[in-house]
């Protein structure tokens, strides 16, 4: 069974009724052991290779959050309290499901909490991109369902994922998402799999709003419609428009 397949079986898949919109929040993770240095090093301006290049010298299996990463997901789990968020879905990777607890897990103490491995990192080369198993993941953080996830990681190896390939992993997970029937969605993820999504050509991102690279913990919200094709193009296009959303951008790291 596909990932798709086997995560669309956690919950309903019947549509919001017509006219009804889908707010989703799109979060990054708090700041992690293995991209300390490398952010820095991005700021500074040097080059994807360089950057790579820095998170290999820190790399880390499954890279935890730093304690600035927690202080982050605090500090926004602050901006985000009055949101009326009826699912979490987190990537399976530690430091993304740590982040959506910190965030949503106190004051949505009644929101599921459920795991797509169609969320992760940009996958293969770096160990911090690999996973743990499904049952030590579901010892650690007890709250989420993995139940959608494979037993192990599968899909891990030493070669780095192609651009494109995340780029459609991601596409694959809109069209999981736009058929959920709830009107307000977390997602916690990464930020290169948001890079690579959100460029895609049916992806539609109002002024560019997705587009820019993602804080730590920064919180993105935005409307999403489905309309169908254009000639040729194939599969359902996805619309963005920007909504209000807090201010969690909180400490600077």
């Amino acid at each position: 069974m596909s990932a798709l397949a086997t995560f669309a079986a956690l919950g309903a898949t019947t549509a919001r009724a017509p006219g009804v919109p889908l707010v989703v929040h799109f979060v990054r993770h708090g700041q992690a052991t293995h991209n300390v240095r490398a952010e820095l090093r991005r700021e500074e301006g040097c080059s994807h290779g360089e950057f790579i290049a820095q998170m290999q010298a820190d790399d880390e299996f499954d890279a935890d959050l730093t304690e600035m990463g927690r202080q982050q997901a605090r500090a926004a789990a602050a901006g985000t309290a009055k949101l009326s968020i009826e699912l979490v879905v987190v990537s399976p990777l530690s430091r993304a499901i740590e982040t959506a607890l910190l965030i949503f897990g106190d004051a949505q103490s009644s929101v599921p909490f459920v795991s797509s491995e169609l969320l992760r990192e940009w996958n293969g080369l770096l160990l911090n991109a690999k996973r743990r198993r499904r049952p030590e993941l579901a010892a650690r953080f007890p709250r989420v369902d993995f139940a959608g996830i494979p037993e192990s990681d599968e899909s891990w190896t030493e070669v780095l994922e192609p651009a494109d390939e995340v780029a459609e992993r991601g596409v694959r997970f809109l069209e999981w998402l736009a058929q959920r029937p709830e009107r307000e969605i977390a997602v916690v993820a990464h930020g290169g799999i948001y890079a690579q999504l959100f460029s895609h050509a049916r992806v539609h991102d109002d002024s560019a709003f997705l587009r820019r690279r993602f804080g730590n913990c920064e919180v993105r919200s935005a409307e999403l419609s489905v309309r169908a094709s254009e000639k040729g193009k194939g599969g359902a296009e996805f619309m963005f428009g920007k909504c209000p959303a807090p201010a969690t951008r909180l400490p600077a790291s």
